[in-house]
């Protein structure tokens, strides 16, 4: 048996485990069989499966261990810690798997019924006990005739109208400027009041990248996504490459008090009383957040696994996972050396493309940010698509490119903008327009960004 059907049974037979997916469970015992498993454990294992289910009882992981147990068969399996590593399994595993593994057992346990009726209607031709062409054809009728599973689980485009019809009523009941993904915190993004609505949200199944120059502030505007993303109750989880989860907490903190200069953190005793409280505020509200800080994945595998287990802590407090965030997409590492003996920038392009797949698969939005080449560093020319290190793969694989534009960050001496302008850039957009720029003041200091203050002019009514 070769290791991608071993691990595609476990994948399959730990999501069962798991015990909330009760059309994957349904789907699985109607259209496979014990004998669809080449590992006698996990024979074994689906069979007590199979009789739980047809006697009504729920299917997860203590009662499967239970009933194993209740059988004298739990040490055939190797034990209850192996039905625990199953689900492991499956959790590193996309989303989409288990259905992927079970289409392919469902498939080979479907051929193999067919090779079977097959070689004994051939046994009854040779024997002489099939007398006419109409007695083989009927006796093949019921294997040709019977739908393969995939022919069964294809999707239906009813059911893709009835989805686009539920999206538009909601698009209808918010108008054209609403919000219907997570909020970035960026009105002209998001939507609303005078704003531009270029994105209205950040929607599941897609990838952003956020590029920027060196020190042009892509850590800020992150945590500004991360801090409205938080705070409208969705389940985020940031992966930072660059800085410590220490280092993000204080960011997220300093932000959410909106006019606290994150030097005074460094000496807490120069803090007046007014100050404390509005600390102490902003870290009970970012400790209530759906939010996992991880600082020490550095490859796409691990960052998969770690998602699903904070999608599994969000659903056990009623929530869910909807935005992931890396902070410095170059400086994720090759998964395995097959990936490591590749030009770094295909390495990037393919992390690019498994960050997309990622988003699809788990149903939620990614944000990658990303550093343009340094040979772009021209202060006041806006940076491009095509100076992304390793850009080919990042472009094809985006379906939103922000640019942060601050030439002061780049050249203090050379720009004629002042330190907090920053510019913002639509260089691809997938789902709509791109083309299009507006502002933000960039406030370093205060860990934030906010909308640009209207601009005051002198003089009389003309």
């Amino acid at each position: 048996m070769s290791e991608s059907i071993f691990v595609a049974e476990q994948v399959l037979l730990g999501r069962l485990l798991e015990g909330d997916d009760e059309t994957l469970l349904s789907q699985a015992t109607s259209a496979l069989s014990p004998a669809a498993f080449t590992e006698e454990a996990h024979r074994t294992v689906f069979q007590v499966i199979c009789a739980l289910f047809s006697d009504g009882r729920p299917v997860d992981l203590p009662t499967v261990a239970a009933a194993l147990t209740e059988r004298d068969l739990i040490a055939q399996v190797g034990g209850a810690s192996k039905l625990a590593a199953m689900t492991n399994v499956s959790l590193s595993a996309s989303a989409r798997a288990p259905q992927q593994h079970l289409e392919t057992l469902a498939n080979r346990e479907h051929m193999r019924r067919l090779t079977t009726q097959l070689e004994q209607t051939l046994d009854l031709l040779r024997d002489g006990r099939l007398a006419s062409v109409d007695e083989v054809q009927a006796r093949l009728a019921d294997a040709f005739d019977t739908p393969s599973f995939q022919s069964t689980t294809t999707p239906d485009i009813g059911e893709q109208v009835q989805e686009l019809r539920d999206a538009l009523q909601v698009r209808l009941e918010k108008g054209a400027d609403g919000l219907d993904g997570v909020p970035t915190g960026w009105n002209d993004l998001d939507g609303g009041q005078d704003s531009m609505a270029l994105v209205k949200g950040l929607k599941p199944g897609r990838l952003t990248i956020l590029a920027a120059r060196p020190g042009s502030g892509k850590t800020t505007a992150i945590v500004d996504w991360v801090r409205a993303a938080c705070s409208s109750g969705a389940g985020v989880i940031f992966f930072t490459l660059e800085q410590t989860a220490a280092e993000i907490t204080e960011l997220l903190v300093v932000g959410q008090c909106a006019n606290l200069h994150r030097e005074k953190l460094k000496d807490p005793s120069q803090l007046s009383e007014l100050s404390w409280d509005k600390v102490s505020e902003a870290m009970a509200e970012v400790a209530s957040w759906n939010l996992v800080i991880d600082d020490t994945t550095r490859t796409l595998p691990r960052m998969r696994r770690v998602a699903a287990a904070a999608r599994k802590k969000f659903q056990a407090n009623g929530g869910d996972l909807h935005v992931m965030f890396e902070d410095f997409i170059q400086l994720t590492e090759a998964a395995d050396p097959q990936q490591a003996s590749q030009p770094r920038a295909q390495q990037i392009s393919d992390i690019a493309n498994g960050f997309k797949a990622l988003s699809k698969d788990m149903n939620i939005h990614v944000v990658a940010a990303a550093q343009f080449n340094r040979n772009s560093a021209e202060a006041d020319r806006p940076p491009k698509a095509s100076e992304l290190k390793g850009s080919g793969g990042l472009e094809e694989a985006a379906d939103l490119i922000l640019a942060l534009h601050r030439p002061h960050a780049v050249d203090p001496h050379g720009a004629t903008e002042t330190p907090d302008e920053l510019t913002v850039l639509g260089l691809k957009n997938r789902h709509g327009r791109a083309g299009w720029a507006f502002p933000r003041t960039f406030l370093g200091e205060f860990a934030r960004t906010s909308e640009p203050r209207p601009r005051q002019f002198a003089g009389g009514n003309g």
